[in-house]
């Protein structure tokens, strides 16, 4: 008999295109894909003037499966979550639909399970397609085998509807409890007050847990049956990094209040002692140290690099020792913790990235240009071939296979395919913002939030086309943005 949540899909007016159809149009062809069968040598390559996904070799950047997805997920377990036609299904690596396009999204697989969301709820598929648990929870990420950490309520986005992702839980650091933790077999083994955060990565055998609801909420390490493998005893907790996992606990007295840090072993042992005022975590081997103002190289063994702290280190790209800093000059530092005989420039581990290019409001990275008709706009591309008639009162690029554009009658912003034609899905969007920069927001253009976007983006679009326009601004939240900024182009840092 089919599930509730079948039902509920076949019988959406949004998905009565024919399933073979879907198939047909998104399978591709025999030849594609990697002899690689878990995937981990593939990743997703997007472009294009539709901006569509497919994957290449991480190696030699090889196209494995053609920029065809709308969205394309990691590979996990040999299968990758994509996007088609504006809902999630499953590719293998020869990239063969295996699990048929039917979820708002998808995440990846972890012990032959992964979360989906349907609506405003999120369930569970396995590898065979089936649904074993119907969406009904917030959030219900696979941990340990069939064992789950479930938040009750609805999804909560947190990312524009085309980068939104169901991240696993060792990423899960934004969704915060209280959770608690349930098996597809057995059902809850917590009660609902904890929350959890990551000790391993990869297969986990345990879980960092805390009771929301106690008297002192403390972290300690439990099972997949929810027991507790070491008993609740830090404040503060991290991942696994070389074998080792910093832990604190609060000093209570102290002026100003601080931390004791340490750091324990995989099966949950102090190794390192709760004696320093900080630690980093550890990566090739060593940690960075702080106790009592000073600086130093702690390695997995707990030994000081050059059995000494120094005024300050530094790490390089790659998380090796690399300066210190004596009587105000830097020095190199050995493996063997020798200095080096003359001082040094002062570091710079940061890797530089590419000088952002500004460009036009009208201008795509994709080399698609937005252009008007009569006071509506529309998409050219890079040929100077009408992608979509200028017809709308306002449009956006194309981002993963679909644009955003203003729909009066729904009073959202809605999204159209590359046929130019209104979409289901995703969602339309009360409001959109085609530029976005943190802790600022579109000025207020109209009483209503939507006309306001509407009239802001309108603006965006009219300086681009004519500079003497004026440009919309960002104005800052008045916490960490302040004044306005002018929306002159794309990429606002190095706009004119």
């Amino acid at each position: 008999m089919p599930s509730v949540l079948a039902n509920r899909i076949w019988s959406r007016k949004w998905f009565r295109i024919p399933l073979l159809v879907i198939l047909l149009s998104c399978t591709p062809s025999h030849g594609f894909g990697s002899n690689d069968v878990s995937g981990k040598a593939m990743y997703p390559s997007c472009g294009g003037v539709f901006d569509l996904c497919g994957y290449s070799d991480r190696q030699t950047d090889k196209e494995l499966i053609p920029q065809m997805f709308e969205r394309a997920m990691l590979f996990s377990a040999g299968l990758a979550a994509v996007r088609m036609n504006g809902l999630f299904g499953y590719v293998n690596t020869a990239g063969k639909v295996v699990i048929e396009p039917r979820f708002d999204l998808a995440g990846p697989f972890h012990d032959g399970f992964a979360e989906i969301l349907v609506g405003q709820h999120t369930g569970v598929v396995a590898e065979t397609g089936k649904v074993v648990l119907e969406p009904q929870f917030g959030r219900s990420t696979p941990i340990m085998g069939d064992v789950l950490i479930v938040r009750k309520g609805q999804f909560r986005p947190k990312r524009r509807p085309e980068m939104e992702e169901l991240e696993p839980f060792d990423l899960l650091y934004l969704d915060y409890g209280p959770m608690g933790l349930y098996s597809l077999s057995k059902g809850w083994l917590t009660v609902y007050t904890y929350e959890f955060k990551p000790f391993e990565r990869g297969r986990p055998n345990y879980v960092w847990a805390r009771d929301l609801s106690a008297k002192q909420p403390r972290f300690g390490l439990m099972n997949n049956e929810g027991k507790w493998k070491v008993e609740p005893a830090f404040d503060a907790v991290q991942s696994l990094h070389d074998g080792r996992a910093v832990v604190s606990v609060k000093v209570e007295d102290a002026e100003p209040r601080r931390g004791l840090w340490g750091a324990v072993d995989p099966e949950g042992n102090l190794v390192i002692p709760l004696a320093y005022d900080w630690l980093s975590y550890w990566d090739q081997g060593y940690s960075v140290v702080r106790l009592n103002g000073k600086e130093g190289f702690l390695d997995t063994g707990g030994r000081l690099l050059g059995g000494r702290f120094f005024q300050k280190v530094e790490r390089d790209l790659q998380g090796k020792p690399l300066k210190v800093l004596v009587d105000g000059s830097w020095f190199g530092i050995s493996a063997d913790g020798n200095l080096s005989d003359a001082p040094e420039e002062k570091p710079f581990p940061l890797r530089m990235g590419e000088p952002i290019i500004p460009s036009k409001s009208t201008q795509c990275k994709s080399g698609v240009s937005i252009v008007s008709k009569e006071g509506l706009w529309g998409l050219q591309g890079p040929d100077g071939r009408i992608l979509v008639e200028p017809k709308f009162e306002a449009i956006s690029c194309f981002r993963r296979g679909i644009a955003w554009v203003p729909d009066t009658a729904k009073n959202a912003w809605c999204p159209i395919g590359r046929d130019g034609k209104a979409r289901n899905k995703p969602d339309c969007l009360p409001i959109y913002s085609e530029v976005e920069v943190s802790h600022h927001y579109q000025e207020k253009l109209d009483a209503d939030p939507f006309r306001s976007s509407v009239l802001w983006m309108r603006a965006f679009l009219k300086h681009g086309s004519d500079p003497s326009h004026p440009a919309p601004r960002l104005i800052g939240d008045g916490i960490q943005g302040h004044g306005s900024i002018s929306a002159t182009c794309r990429e606002i840092i190095g706009c004119d």
